[in-house]
């Protein structure tokens, strides 16, 4: 029970720390390096909660990964930074149309390492759930 509200905690944070990202661009300077659509999204109460789902998929499916790889992942600090590195990678993927679309590469870095900060982030509220249960471990 107790990962499970780890891992719903930590989507629920990655989520919002989403939200809030579309809301600093739609209402900040940043709307100048945005593609044009971003502007005019219309979202509906189904694409919030298939981004959550989709989420909560992502983060579980980390978690089993964490969870076959645990002995190796003895610290808190350890844990953090391979679903930190999952989860940058993640980003990086996400973008990777970057090099052939007519999107800005500044945008492009911009979404890599607000993504990365969600990331790192999210780690470490699993890292606080999700821990080894052999001696020595943290």
């Amino acid at each position: 029970m107790k990962i499970f509200i780890g891992i719903l905690l930590a989507t629920t944070v990655n989520f919002l720390m989403g939200l809030l990202g579309l809301y600093l661009v739609t209402s900040t300077f940043v709307i100048s390096l945005a593609p044009n659509d971003i502007p005019t999204l219309n979202l509906t109460a189904f694409d919030y909660i298939f981004s959550f789902t989709l989420k909560f998929f992502v983060i579980l499916v980390l978690t089993w990964i964490l969870s076959r790889v645990m002995p190796l992942l003895d610290k808190p600090r350890k844990r953090v930074l391979f679903i930190f590195f999952l989860g940058s990678i993640f980003a990086l993927y996400n973008e990777v149309d970057l090099f052939w679309s007519d999107v800005d590469y500044l945008w492009s870095t911009l979404v890599i390492v607000a993504e990365s900060f969600n990331w790192l982030i999210t780690a470490y509220i699993l890292s606080k759930f999700i821990k080894p249960r052999h001696l020595g471990a943290l």
